[in-house]
């Protein structure tokens, strides 16, 4: 359970994180993309030379609305490196009629409408990628998904505080002529339950111990293997408040496991003499 729930926790915080970095990568920068349009026909010198005057146009006039950190655009070698995957060998995505891409940082009070007004006449061809589409599917997505993180944590935190209570039902079931001697002999009710509480915090913390320690291996190799395929580690994962609530985990369970049981005792007791 506790490897379960560890499992859970790890990933519902390395998901918050990793959307909250893609959203404001996302959120602080803008494309324009600038398609050879009726160019396809010209030589490749002629091409690139209409094209780069219709970027130097809309960089010129762009940059003096308000709201604009920076606009530059991407360079051929960026481009070609960026196509190169998908199209091969610079030489064949310099005879290929490549769109050019502007890239526009707003700042705060920005007025998406303006650049796309602005942009309409200065070329009308132009296409202005709005990432905030994107940003509120991924940000749908993500909530669905941290909240049925959050539900199946829990789900496993009340089964494990459920199998507590069988546990300690059961247990009280096979003592119960040992618990109605030590009645006999004035134990009181919070001295057995005490007995019980001390022992299911034992078995609790051992068992969420090793849980943990079956939980941490497998997420640093599920981490290691992320990183090796390109994914960087999210910061959260790594915060020194996200750790303690990691190793504190057996500590709460067994706590938790505790008080459970005590209770539970207690009320077993009060039907059971």
């Amino acid at each position: 359970m506790v490897a379960l729930l560890t499992f859970s926790i790890v990933g519902l915080a390395a998901l918050h994180d990793s959307v909250g970095q893609w959203s404001g990568q996302i959120e602080g920068s803008l494309s324009i993309q600038v398609p050879p349009t009726e160019l396809a026909n010209r030589s490749p010198a002629e091409r690139e030379a209409a094209l780069q005057g219709t970027v130097d146009s809309i960089i010129e006039q762009v940059s003096t609305l308000p709201g604009i950190a920076r606009i530059e655009e991407l360079s051929p070698d960026t481009m070609a490196a960026l196509l190169e995957p998908w199209l091969g060998p610079d030489e064949v995505i310099s005879e290929l009629p490549i769109p050019r891409i502007i890239e526009v940082t707003p700042e705060t009070g920005f007025n998406f409408d303006a650049l796309e007004s602005r942009l309409g006449v200065i070329a009308p061809e132009a296409v202005l990628d709005d990432h905030r589409i994107w940003i509120e599917r991924i940000a749908d997505v993500a909530f669905s998904v941290e909240l049925a993180l959050a539900l199946l944590i829990v789900v496993l935190f009340g089964a494990t505080m459920l199998s507590v209570v069988f546990a300690t039902r059961s247990g009280l079931s096979i003592h119960h002529r040992i618990i109605e001697l030590l009645h006999l002999i004035g134990a009181q009710d919070g001295y057995i339950a005490s007995q019980f509480g001390r022992h299911n915090r034992r078995l609790a913390f051992f068992g969420a111990l090793i849980g943990l320690l079956i939980a941490l291996p497998v997420s640093a190799l599920i981490g290691w293997l992320g990183l090796r395929a390109g994914w960087p580690v999210p910061s959260l994962v790594l915060s020194p408040t996200f750790i303690g609530l990691i190793v504190a985990i057996p500590f709460i369970v067994a706590l938790v496991a505790g008080i459970t049981a005590n209770r539970t005792v207690l009320r077993v007791l009060h039907r059971m003499l």
